[in-house]
């Protein structure tokens, strides 16, 4: 009984993401369908890979053939941010490993949008299921009817390819507005620049290597000079306010701003 309840929650808890993965399934679908990926195969990567953005960037690789290592480290650099989900969500509540093991499949940045939401110990197995299947239901029939009315209804879908790349721009810039980054923002567009020009043929592999690099060392330098890895200040463009949440925190040990209690 507790359990119909609780899965019945976690369908309630999942409507607001249909209104944002139906429309930007349907986009996926036509950019799928343009690409030259058939509707019934843009249903089927909405089914298996189900990674949001990586998703677009996988029907283009599909229709390319591109490379094995390509196409997994993409997919790593891309979606890496889902190891930090995955200990934020209390998955180890959905006992049927059948069932825990799709869940992790179905731990989108919307699922855990919505997880973060509630009471932590409101977080039963049977609504983390009910809150995976539905936001991915949701996904898979904006998807499909993209994909199946750009299939049957004869327009012109090439502009369809520039979607894939305003997606990424909007993600990169929201992503340096919110943690003041620009300058690292900057020095991967530079490493695609160089990458195009050096290596063509895997810009996309050889770029995400070189900002890992840059990153990893950007990381270990700060943290020997004691500098807050992701909290940094006076890092915003002219003119905004940084966010309480990413303002300087004092770090334990530092006596430097003490005022003298004399």
């Amino acid at each position: 009984m507790r359990a119909s309840v609780d899965f019945r929650a976690g369908l309630h808890d999942s409507l607001p993401v249909a209104l944002g993965y139906v429309p930007l399934g349907i986009s996926y679908g036509m950019f799928a369908h343009s690409v030259g990926l058939p509707w019934w195969l843009a249903t089927m990567t909405a089914l298996v890979i189900y990674a949001g953005s990586m998703e677009f960037v996988a029907a283009g690789m599909l229709v390319a053939g591109a490379q094995l290592a390509t196409a997994a480290t993409t997919a790593l650099f891309v979606n890496s941010r889902h190891l930090v989900y995955g200990l934020s969500v209390p998955l180890e509540r959905v006992r049927n490993p059948l069932l825990r093991a799709y869940t992790i499949h179905a731990l989108t940045d919307e699922m855990y949008a919505v997880c973060i939401s509630l009471p932590r110990n409101a977080l039963t197995g049977p609504r983390l299921v009910a809150i995976a299947a539905s936001a991915q239901f949701y996904w898979v029939f904006g998807t499909t009817l993209g994909a199946v009315f750009a299939t049957l209804v004869p327009l012109d879908l090439s502009f369809m390819g520039f979607a894939i790349v305003a997606l990424f721009v909007i993600l990169a810039i929201n992503a340096a507005k919110a943690s003041g980054e620009w300058a690292l923002l900057a020095v991967g567009l530079a490493l695609a620049v160089v990458a195009a020009f050096i290596v063509p043929e895997a810009m996309m592999f050889a770029g995400l290597i070189a900002y890992c690099v840059v990153a990893v060392g950007v990381v270990v330098v700060r943290r020997r000079r004691g500098i807050h890895p992701t909290t940094q200040p006076n890092r915003t463009m002219p003119g905004t306010t940084l966010p309480a949440h990413t303002r300087e925190i004092p770090i334990v040990g530092d006596d430097t701003n003490e005022e003298d209690p004399r």
